[in-house]
């Protein structure tokens, strides 16, 4: 396939940088766009941001990382996540419309009935998973393609991801609370990244599409995977049972696509 000029924007975030580097690896010429740095250091979710980044960097296909992610925030500031995880995502999709990938979250599920698939009934219990519903039906409705991505994790300089945040606990000689109910399907950041790099030329895709982890996994059963493999005190981790009504107890994704490694190999590579 011919090289597409494809803005991503949300670049700044720990994705992001991933996703840059495979589509470039892949011969394509990426731009980006974020909050700070980048070709358009521009805030996307201001109204008239994305018609003014369309006509200055003239992409062919965007990939669309940009969120407000952590849940405090969201439930903090409704309305600014809903500008930017709906607004912005429906903006993008009016202009673009099949020719834009979004990005998000098994979060959009309540946690009742997993695992599960493309074909699931949404039914989020947070702002943020709120938001990122508004955002998926906006997309689709233009054409746009939605990919749900679950807890990602792998290194990263900056400390994010699952995986980051275990290894800071233990640089800083803490100890890291992880919940022992609440399951999702953990996935590799690179693994993530090239699979939605995969899906940037094919037009023909499922419009709605989980890129899910290899394994079904509480928090508390990845931390101690994590340690065993790179010969971490597992004692430093503390079980913890979630309460918060907030937070969706599994949310184990399904469906067609199916990652190329094992969880312990992704993990060994964190």
């Amino acid at each position: 396939m011919a090289a597409l000029r494809i803005l991503v924007t949300g670049t700044t975030g720990f994705l992001g940088p991933h996703v840059v580097r495979i589509l470039q690896a892949r011969g394509h010429e990426v731009v980006t766009a974020a909050r700070s740095g980048g070709d358009a250091a521009v805030d996307l979710a201001q109204r008239g941001s994305v018609a003014a980044v369309a006509e200055a960097l003239s992409p062919e296909y965007v990939v669309n990382l940009a969120a407000m992610s952590r849940m405090g925030d969201c439930e903090a500031d409704p309305e600014r996540a809903h500008a930017v995880n709906a607004q912005l995502p429906s903006e993008l999709a009016e202009r673009f419309g099949d020719r834009l990938l979004h990005c998000s979250t098994d979060l959009v599920f309540d946690g009742r009935a997993a695992p599960y698939d493309e074909r699931s009934q949404t039914a989020p219990l947070s702002a943020y998973g709120l938001s990122k519903v508004a955002g998926e039906d906006c997309v689709m409705r233009h054409g746009g393609r939605v990919v749900r991505l679950p807890l990602l994790f792998g290194p990263d300089p900056s400390g994010r991801g699952a995986s980051e945040m275990i290894r800071g606990a233990f640089a800083a000689g803490r100890t890291l609370a992880l919940y022992t109910n609440e399951y999702r399907s953990p996935l590799h950041v690179t693994d993530a990244a090239r699979g939605l790099a995969e899906l940037v030329p094919l037009r023909a895709a499922p419009q709605l599409l989980h890129l899910k982890g290899p394994e079904r996994c509480s928090r508390w059963d990845f931390g101690r995977r994590f340690c065993a493999l790179h010969e971490l005190d597992g004692d430093a981790l503390v079980p913890t049972e979630c309460q918060d009504s907030t937070r969706p107890r599994d949310v184990t994704l399904d469906g067609s696509w199916r990652p190329q490694r094992s969880l312990d190999e992704m993990l060994a590579d964190s």
